[in-house]
């Protein structure tokens, strides 16, 4: 009887085996594909910016001349301030309105899906289309912004926002704002109709107002999908090329100038090691982001 167990429990286990082998064989030429497609642009750029190489040179290994040259390099050191302050700035408003407008939205106003359906036309315009209708508003010239300024008396004469230091940036951040802003509410929206009725209706049977009622019900309910469009924006702005470069191209001078557009202007200049180790200057902070936000989420739950 011992006999026949131990057969059993052998074939047993050569089934199992045989069948996680051809699992592991089963996905590993996807594995291998996507270990291709993502791990080998890493790892070339990893490489690249220990590298002097040029476009159309190998170059040759120089360690970290790349990073100490970026570090001593004050436009590098101006991009990265301006990073701060224009990723600080921009996910602000874009939360603040976000937030605002999908409270707005959940109300029972009237008209209320056109609304929801008009709030998204910035998010779904072409990046190129929406920069190039802020460079008209813009416009010193023709610009609606810089007429209505007129006519209310807050200034005297034209202003060119994008050619200005002093507004270029505020112009751009506004712009930002305005195209990103969407995407906060209707994830917002998403989130506030699934947080449960019954749960204000307690808190207003108990007698709590519609500040703390959002303040003790909906924020909690929310902070996980809070967290999540946080960490998917907060990427998406610090990797941001075309608001910056459809408008300003980064300029002028360096006023607008953020990493991404500092690693594109060294591309451009064929310094292709420099150019990684500006962009790789990110991957740290986007790390230490994910990390924080997942650590949360996983305390939230």
């Amino acid at each position: 009887m011992s006999v026949l167990t131990s057969g059993r429990k052998k074939n047993r286990s050569r089934v199992k085996f045989q069948d996680s082998l051809l699992g592991y064989a089963t996905i590993f030429p996807a594995a291998f594909v996507l270990i291709g497609f993502f791990g080998y642009p890493l790892f070339y750029e990893v490489y690249a910016s220990f590298t002097n190489k040029t476009v159309g040179e190998a170059g040759k290994w120089v360690g970290l001349d790349n990073y100490s040259y970026l570090f001593s390099d004050p436009t590098f050191r101006s991009a990265s301030i301006n990073t701060v302050v224009y990723v600080t700035v921009v996910q602000s408003g874009k939360f603040l309105l976000g937030l605002a407008v999908a409270l707005l939205l959940q109300q029972q106003l009237k008209g209320r899906n056109i609304w929801r359906a008009l709030v998204l036309v910035p998010y779904a315009l072409p990046g190129f289309v929406a920069y190039a209708v802020w460079r008209l508003i813009y416009n010193p010239d023709v610009g609606a912004l810089n007429i209505f300024l007129m006519q209310i008396g807050v200034i005297d004469a034209p202003i060119a926002f994008l050619s200005n230091p002093d507004w270029a940036m505020p112009g751009v951040m506004l712009a930002t704002i305005w195209k990103g802003f969407p995407f906060w509410t209707i994830m917002f929206l998403a989130a506030l109709q699934s947080v449960p009725k019954e749960l204000h209706e307690a808190a207003a049977t108990d007698g709590c107002n519609a500040f703390q009622r959002f303040r003790n019900v909906s924020l909690p309910g929310i902070r996980p999908v809070i967290l999540i469009v946080f960490m998917i924006s907060t990427i998406t702005t610090i990797n941001s090329f075309e608001a910056i470069w459809l408008t300003t191209g980064g300029g002028p001078g360096s006023s607008t100038t953020i990493l991404p557009i500092f690693a594109y202007k060294s591309l451009t200049a064929f310094q292709i090691g420099q150019s990684a180790a500006a962009a790789l200057a990110l991957v740290p902070v986007l790390f230490v982001l994910v990390f924080f936000v997942m650590k949360r989420l996983n305390k939230d739950k």
